[in-house]
């Protein structure tokens, strides 16, 4: 039998070897995670719908639900270590997300030599902790986003991103070489009290709120933030991160602050990321009964972050949400339940069942009506 001192010898040959291959694998010249505009362009969109709906459109952007990725930059595609989703952050944008939260680090080592000569000089990745568990080029993700907005004019984005390993002047640098920075709005005043609609924000073509915290993050007023990077802390509030019920704010900002992030994910005993947990937590009737816990609150969370997003019904959820706060009362009933024909203030709204039940059909009205 195997002696302690080799079975840890044996654990540690095998962590190694994984890593090597890990890098072999994403510094050769077969990995390619550059997107096209065809690849990224959202095909559901309408012309007249903002991230997706009417209703949306002149609604606050901070009354808005975005549903988020946790550690967005984490995929097992792009050949991360107990990675937080499975498929890359460019899918879940065209699937229908709208929030990402990324981590910023500054690689050495052959990684660092790596991103030095894919990004144009810059060591600048976004990773989770450690850039050997995993890492992608800031250049390269931040480009991709930047075509994501090209490509879908009625699409706004919020990245909230946190920094560390003094990466600030590096992330502000990266936004001015991959062409972002006119996406991000210029706020006049200093503190900001009405946030525009997302129509407004479409209209301008600033379609990209972009908060930050962490190394080299200080308060500042909306008007003088450098590059119109808000300090998350200057106007986010967020639930705890053990606290998967209740929708209580209890970690940064103040209660009163104008974004509310629900943090919506459970790793397993290990302390990593599982897809198994994502299953349960990501499902409608979970995500149903936190947010009934939410209707006391003068207003309800802005994002929504989850873990491996492609499982659950997370987006179908945020939709329900996203159309009650734009005042459209959805009822969902069997096909043949509805008599829309004859009511001139019904709009019919077809909706796959993807449980294999055919088709049926949701009456919305205004809730003016």
């Amino acid at each position: 039998m195997p002696s302690l001192k080799q079975k840890l010898s044996c654990l540690g040959c095998t962590l190694l070897l994984a890593i090597a291959g890990i890098l072999t694998w994403r510094l050769g010249p077969w990995y390619n995670t550059s997107y096209d505009a065809t690849s990224l362009s959202v095909s559901t969109s309408c012309s007249d719908c903002c991230n997706g709906l009417e209703s949306n459109c002149d609604l606050p952007v901070n009354q808005i639900l975005f549903p988020t990725v946790h550690n967005a930059h984490s995929s097992y595609e792009n050949g991360f270590i107990t990675a937080s989703n499975n498929l890359p952050l460019e899918e879940a944008l065209v699937a229908g997300y709208r929030g990402l939260m990324l981590e910023s680090c500054l690689c050495d080592g052959l990684l660092g030599t790596y991103l030095l000569k894919e990004n144009e000089g810059s060591n600048l990745g976004f990773c989770t902790s450690f850039c050997s568990s995993g890492v992608r080029g800031a250049l390269e993700v931040l480009r991709n986003v930047k075509t994501f907005l090209e490509a879908n004019p009625n699409e706004v984005l919020i990245v909230q991103i946190e920094i560390t390993d003094n990466g600030f002047e590096s992330l502000r640098s990266a936004l001015n070489t991959t062409g972002l920075t006119p996406f991000i709005p210029r706020f006049s005043e200093t503190y900001i009290q009405i946030w525009p609609t997302l129509r407004q924000l479409i209209e301008a073509n600033t379609r990209l709120l972009l908060f930050a915290n962490g190394d080299e993050i200080s308060s500042c007023k909306a008007n003088e933030c450098p590059d119109g990077i808000l300090s998350s802390l200057d106007h986010f509030s967020q639930t705890d991160l053990s606290d998967l019920e209740s929708c209580q704010p209890t970690l940064s900002g103040d209660v009163l602050s104008s974004f509310f992030l629900m943090n919506h994910w459970k790793n397993n005993k290990a302390k990593v990321p599982s897809e198994k947990n994502a299953m349960v937590v990501n499902s409608m009737d979970v995500l149903e009964g936190r947010f009934e816990k939410c209707e006391s609150r003068k207003r309800g969370p802005s994002f929504l972050a989850v873990d491996f997003w492609d499982v659950g019904d997370v987006l179908d959820f945020a939709e329900k949400e996203n159309l009650k706060r734009g005042g459209v009362v959805v009822v969902v009933e069997e096909e043949d339940g509805l008599d829309a024909a004859n009511d001139d203030n019904v709009t019919t709204i077809a909706i796959v069942d993807e449980g294999g039940n055919g088709t049926v059909t949701a009456e919305a009205r205004s809730s003016g009506i």
